[in-house]
């Protein structure tokens, strides 16, 4: 290692836990006994920390910078957030291992801190009035996103033009798609008394 990368790794390692987001339930004694259970890196703009379906077996914390959180969706990258000091990343695949649900990309210089799974269990099994407060700031974050998805789900939730009349039922179609006046339709209107409708039977070869 380089003086240069050296002197980055010693300022990294001397930095100090946000006190906000999902650490703020956390004393500065607290923190201070967190950060040795993960590890710092820095990450510069443009880069990818997460892939969406990718393999994810970690949880992260900005510390400094910005990131954007985003997912595709009918073959667009649609933003979901943007991610600053204090918010985490990832802690759905580290509490139910599976594949990143999101992607996250780094949009300002950004300094992260992130542990896996063991370093976790080592953190609560040590400090355990720490942990469960890290616990409960996971837990916290996690239940303003799903606010955050039922509302997005609700704002975007597209009712049916127009409702079906009694007794009838929709061929295979979509619920919001319009209903045209279809050819019997138009014969049940004539034989009603409305407009008549001329309809030949006539076969041309």
């Amino acid at each position: 290692m380089n003086e240069t990368a050296a002197r980055e790794t010693t300022s990294l390692l001397n930095r100090n836990l946000p006190n906000q987001g999902i650490l703020s339930g956390l004393s500065e004694e607290s923190l201070t006994n967190l950060a040795p259970f993960g590890h710092y890196e820095k990450y510069p703009a443009g880069t990818h920390v997460i892939r969406e379906t990718q393999k994810l077996d970690r949880f992260y914390i900005v510390v400094s910078g910005k990131l954007i959180v985003s997912a595709l969706a009918c073959g667009k990258q649609i933003t979901l957030s943007v991610a600053e000091p204090g918010e985490c990343l990832g802690e759905v695949s580290l509490l139910e291992p599976g594949p990143a649900t999101a992607s996250v990309r780094v949009e300002e210089d950004a300094v992260l801190w992130s542990m896996n799974i063991d370093d976790l269990r080592s953190y609560l099994s040590e400090h355990s009035g720490g942990g469960g407060s890290l616990l409960m700031g996971m837990a916290s974050c996690l239940a303003k996103r799903l606010r955050q998805a039922n509302q997005l789900i609700g704002k975007h939730h597209v009712p049916p033009v127009e409702t079906l009349p009694e007794g009838r039922d929709r061929a295979i179609t979509a619920s919001n798609t319009p209903l045209t006046i279809g050819f019997f339709d138009r014969i049940k209107k004539s034989l009603g008394g409305e407009k008549k409708i001329k309809i030949s039977t006539q076969i041309k070869m």
